[in-house]
């Protein structure tokens, strides 16, 4: 039977009396320095209990004038991008562990060994379709063809319109990985996606058929964790060069035609990387923000006033550098040079609305981590944390 384990940043809690990783590797402590940007908190609102005690991430999406956001026990729900009031809300009454993803006219969401899609309008589900285990990454779709990614090595190609099953291809699964799914990623006719044995594989959108197959990482060591080597971490694809990072391995460049390695460096990651202008952006698996050109990898800058504290993906905000991490905080840092231009902590839902008397105190309540990449328009940042909060955070003007 697989094992799927959380190590590295998401171990939090150890087992039997043990020290946790906090109590281990104690995270930086956050320093204080004066704001180059100043930003206000516009709106926040609450989607039930969140992912809980799960860890996963659950991005909301950004579209328009609207923005999606799910959590883990099947509430969907739509709100006006600028002053965050309610459009609709649905219960599906299934688990959602991926997404919301870009469906055009619905939203697509991975749960427990199937694919769900509802209508962006007003929430009505669309169609439901079995795939063969747990989704934990948002599908993609282009044309007529969504593309889904499964924790147990699968890759499936689904009908749109009916989420009937057009293709599948496959990867061998190693026994012991990292509990999480990187995104495939769509460019033209050519599906991209990493796998937890260490390859990245490019199959057809139109028939899952293999084009190139490329290793970026090797598993070595003598136990079962220093062997891990998941390409799980958020991949790009920009001017035809595919941008890939996994975890204990390498991150690189590669054509996007034919898979050809352009250039490589040793990285290690678990949350992904961004690509904007010139550069790469990308945190590593100890919590540092390194910025990378993204014509030879060469380091540009590093910025280690984080380490420790589990970062999300970074995201880029005009001339910032965008990430978040384990206690609910976001930073601002300078795509220059790297250094810190702004911290605000998400909302305590709590203390601006009344709590819901249904909802039970328990930990989970107060863990604000953010797992997934802020989400930015123009000069707007949503992030959702753990308990289910949704924050509208917005740099003020000079």
């Amino acid at each position: 039977m697989r094992l799927s384990v959380i190590i590295a940043a998401l171990l939090l809690v150890a087992c039997g009396g043990s020290p946790s990783r906090l109590e281990l590797n104690p995270p930086a402590e956050l320093s204080d320095f004066t704001p180059q940007l100043q930003v206000e908190t516009r709106w926040a609102r609450q989607l039930g209990q969140g992912v809980g005690k799960h860890m996963i991430a659950l991005p909301p999406l950004v579209e328009r004038d609207r923005i999606y956001a799910a959590n883990h026990k099947g509430r969907v729900e739509s709100f006006e991008l600028e002053s965050g009031a309610s459009l609709w809300r649905t219960e599906l009454e299934a688990a959602i562990n991926g997404g919301p993803g870009d469906g055009g006219d619905v939203l697509l969401f991975g749960g427990d060994a199937e694919v769900i899609a509802v209508a962006k309008r007003d929430g009505t589900l669309r169609w439901r379709a079995p795939v063969s285990s747990e989704v934990l990454a948002a599908p993609q779709r282009s044309g007529n063809v969504v593309v889904v990614r499964s924790v147990d090595g699968a890759l499936f190609g689904l009908d749109a319109s009916d989420g009937r099953r057009l293709w599948r291809y496959s990867q061998p699964v190693p026994l012991l990985s990292l509990r999480g799914v990187g995104e495939p990623q769509i460019e033209g006719t050519i599906v991209v996606a990493g796998f937890d044995n260490g390859r990245l594989v490019a199959v057809s959108l139109q028939d899952g058929r293999p084009l190139w197959e490329t290793v970026l990482a090797v598993p070595r060591g003598r136990t079962e964790l220093e062997r891990l080597v998941d390409v799980d971490a958020r991949l790009m694809v920009r001017d035809g060069v595919v941008y890939a990072a996994g975890y204990q391995g390498r991150i690189a460049a590669l054509t996007l035609d034919s898979g050809r390695l352009l250039w490589t460096r040793d990285f290690s990651t678990w949350s992904g990387l961004t690509v904007s202008g010139r550069e790469i952006y990308v945190t590593d698996a100890e919590g540092s923000v390194w910025a990378l050109a993204r014509s030879n990898g060469g380091t540009l800058w590093k910025q280690t006033a984080l380490r420790g504290r589990m970062l999300s993906a970074p995201a880029v905000q005009g001339g910032a550098v965008v990430v978040a991490d384990f206690e609910g905080y976001v930073h601002w840092l300078a795509r220059e040079e790297g250094s810190l231009l702004a911290r605000v902590r998400v909302e305590d839902w709590e203390a601006l609305y009344p709590v819901p008397s249904y909802w039970p105190h328990n930990g989970y309540r107060e863990d604000r981590a953010v797992l997934a990449a802020p989400q930015v328009q123009d000069d707007h940042v949503y992030v959702m944390d753990k308990r289910g909060v949704l924050n509208a955070l917005r740099v003020l003007p000079d």
